[in-house]
């Protein structure tokens, strides 16, 4: 049977700043520019098939959620490595978090130019989320 889908494609990020931001996300994360126009920019990690898409608006948008215990960013990235990949942001000027450990899960907060929180996330191998991430890791 064929798959209705088969990954998410494109997570958009309100930014008021394009120039700014794609810069900022570029310079983090060593992504490569897939589309620039007046109105959005096409981000794409090295390896990954989901891209990053940031759309300029007039103010800052709400990218979070309130779970009822703690506000929640509608997006994280992944890591396979968090002590590294923190201290690879710091040294890049990154606005971060310290690492929290919780259920299973190692992660930071990060924050861009314009405010907007995301998390980056390893799974210890305490979670359901750990083997399913553990096939497609390369």
């Amino acid at each position: 049977m064929e798959r209705i889908v088969t990954f998410v494609a494109s997570i958009f990020i309100p930014v008021t700043d394009i120039t700014r931001s794609a810069e900022w996300y570029v310079r983090m994360f060593d992504m490569e520019t897939i589309e620039k126009t007046d109105q959005r920019v096409g981000l794409a990690f090295p390896i990954g098939q989901t891209l990053v898409v940031l759309w300029k608006v007039e103010k800052p948008q709400p990218v979070q959620f309130d779970s009822g215990k703690y506000m929640m960013p509608y997006f994280n990235f992944t890591s396979y490595d968090i002590d590294n990949s923190y201290r690879r942001l710091k040294a890049k000027g990154a606005g971060l978090s310290e690492i929290h450990v919780e259920d299973g899960f190692r992660f930071f907060e990060a924050i861009d130019p314009d405010g907007n929180p995301f998390n980056i996330v390893e799974e210890t191998g305490q979670t359901p989320y750990f083997a399913h991430k553990k096939n497609i890791r390369k």
